[in-house]
């Protein structure tokens, strides 16, 4: 029959090498279950604070915020007057001067000749010229590929010429008496607005305030 193995009746010697591998045994599953854990663990690095939420990168703000959109052109009108004849080319209106109906690309500001004309917005002077129909003609492209346009000034009175740069406001002649289209009407500026080469009627390009102090409309 087979013995079976007795500690106790083992030699000294057994026993001591026998309870220090025992020992030796549990303090290398210690020594792993510690660097197990410690592994796991994130490290994050001294003196160092993570970036919050509503932070960018660049220190730029929240991150979302939206590009602030240009502001739009603001149209002053370019003389004080009343407005006498509309700006209709679908409909035709009558011409004192020609005795017929024609249609009318602008708008006439009645007011005395001399007074000051100025420019609606800030632009390019692209034209000086004598328009066979209208008369003295300025011309002055602003951004967004529109062109203002002034007629019926003086001949003396134009203060700008091509290439010019000139602001909102901006005095550019004064009223004259050259258009011969209108030479019947009062005295007055013949006053247009094209977009792209089209002519659209200058008064939705003029601003509120701006129409009711110096046209009052």
């Amino acid at each position: 029959m087979e013995k079976k193995f007795k500690f106790a009746e083992q030699p000294t010697k057994v026993k001591v090498l026998y309870a220090v591998a025992v020992a030796v045994l549990c303090i290398t599953a210690i020594v792993i279950g510690i660097v197990s854990v410690a592994s796991q663990k994130e490290e994050v690095p001294e003196n160092i604070t993570p970036p919050t939420t509503d932070e960018t990168p660049d220190g730029g703000g929240t991150g979302d915020e939206t590009p602030e959109e240009p502001k739009p052109t603001v149209y002053v009108a370019p003389a004080v007057g009343a407005v006498t004849k509309n700006h209709s080319i679908d409909t035709p209106v009558f011409s004192t001067t020609l005795g017929e109906w024609r249609v009318h690309t602008g708008i006439d500001i009645s007011a005395e000749e001399g007074t000051d004309v100025r420019a609606v917005a800030g632009g390019t002077v692209t034209r000086v010229y004598n328009d066979p129909m209208h008369g003295k003609t300025v011309e002055i492209s602003h951004a967004g590929d529109v062109v203002s346009v002034y007629s019926n000034l003086s001949n003396e009175g134009v203060t700008v010429k091509e290439g010019d740069t000139v602001s909102s406001g901006a005095k550019i002649g004064v009223i004259g008496d050259t258009s011969l289209t209108e030479l019947a009407d009062e005295s007055h500026l013949h006053f247009e607005i094209k977009l792209k080469g089209v002519s659209v009627n200058p008064l939705d390009y003029i601003s509120e305030e701006s129409r009711k102090a110096s046209l009052g409309i």
